[in-house]
């Protein structure tokens, strides 16, 4: 059975569980394109034990949530919570629902710009 990280929120739509091996970058399977640097929002991230956001997945695309999906397989899942639509422009706003949400878990020193630009 496989070991799936659950998200808290799902926005009234529809949740899949794809495996890591089943998610593309670039045409690529994710898992193999998972050589990047750790900054501080990678630790923070590593250090919650609540996904409150699933990724979102354009057909089998990634198209939102690779630090998401980074931190999953380092804590030693199999899979994640998605999203999944052909829908670009849903695609987009549930984008800017999640960088609106961020500092919500995230420190500000660990925000990326657009979503310090939420913080009133």
């Amino acid at each position: 059975m496989s070991k799936i990280w659950k998200a808290e929120n799902n926005y009234e739509l529809p949740i899949k569980e794809l495996l890591f091996d089943d998610i593309m970058w670039n045409g690529k399977p994710c898992r193999d394109c998972l050589e990047q640097a750790k900054f501080e929002r990678y630790y923070e991230l590593l250090g919650q034990e609540k996904l409150m956001h699933p990724l979102l997945v354009h057909k089998n695309e990634l198209w939102n949530g690779g630090l998401r999906l980074r931190v999953g397989i380092e804590k030693g899942f199999d899979g994640i919570d998605c999203i999944v639509s052909n829908d670009v422009k849903l695609l987009k706003l549930l984008t800017i629902r999640q960088q609106s949400d961020a500092q919500n878990y995230f420190s500000y020193n660990a925000l990326e710009p657009l979503e310090s630009m939420h913080i009133i």
